[in-house]
């Protein structure tokens, strides 16, 4: 390959890969953020019970994840390990061959 197309597509993988970071890093911590305040709201309910004497089973204030799981989510997660081995062939051929 010519060392002009290595380059440039080393910058425009490494671009994509910079936006991917930054803007799928807030996806993960935002269902953090979500299970906590459920977490701190069953807390609040478990504290009212125990104040006003009901009594208190473990299981009505544990949250249940839901599983969402179905055969087009499955399909993606195939397709997206698929394409992210894809990428790892992809950087050690550009990491073994190129020359800057």
């Amino acid at each position: 390959m010519n060392k002009n197309i290595k380059r440039v597509l080393l910058i425009l993988v490494l671009f994509i890969f910079t936006l991917l970071y930054f803007f799928g890093s807030n996806i993960f911590p935002g269902t953090l953020t979500i299970k906590r305040d459920l977490t701190l709201k069953e807390i609040e309910k478990f504290e009212k019970d125990v104040k006003a004497g009901v009594e208190v089973d473990i299981n009505d204030y544990i949250v249940k994840d839901k599983n969402y799981d179905n055969i087009i989510t499955k399909t993606n997660k195939k397709i997206s390990n698929i394409i992210s081995s894809g990428f790892k062939k992809i950087f050690k051929y550009l990491l073994k061959n190129i020359d800057i």
